[in-house]
């Protein structure tokens, strides 16, 4: 049986048709998961499209992400399906440890930024 069977994009898994292929690609474009091979990791992604709307920010989304089947399978923290994404999918666990690492250094710069600021005054 394949990875792609056992583990399916979040596309198939909430029917949302936002994939290359789907019925409502040519309506409401492609979704940015689909568009960077991210199906097990869209919750990590700004701006998804989700409910047949634009999702704000990965931070933003974070609640509602978290009651969702795809979060809940794939979550590298809790997720019940994890470790298989890291080992199928080797590319998108790099693109998520990148994203990861962006968004870690972002806050760091924003707290630096903020404590120079803080002891300038």
């Amino acid at each position: 049986m394949s990875a792609s069977i056992i583990l399916k994009n979040c596309w198939v898994i909430m029917k949302c048709e936002r994939h290359a292929a789907g019925q409502k690609v040519n309506e409401f474009g492609e979704c940015l998961a689909s568009v960077k091979g991210m199906g097990h990791t869209c919750w990590a992604l700004d701006e998804t499209l989700c409910g047949d709307k634009v999702q704000g920010t990965a931070d933003e989304k974070l609640q509602a992400c978290t009651m969702c089947e795809v979060y809940r399978r794939y979550n590298r923290i809790t997720g019940t399906k994890a470790n298989m994404v890291k080992n199928f999918f080797p590319q998108e666990e790099h693109e998520y440890q990148q994203l990861l690492k962006q968004r870690i250094e972002n806050y760091l710069r924003s707290k630096l930024i903020s404590s120079s600021l803080t002891n300038n005054v």
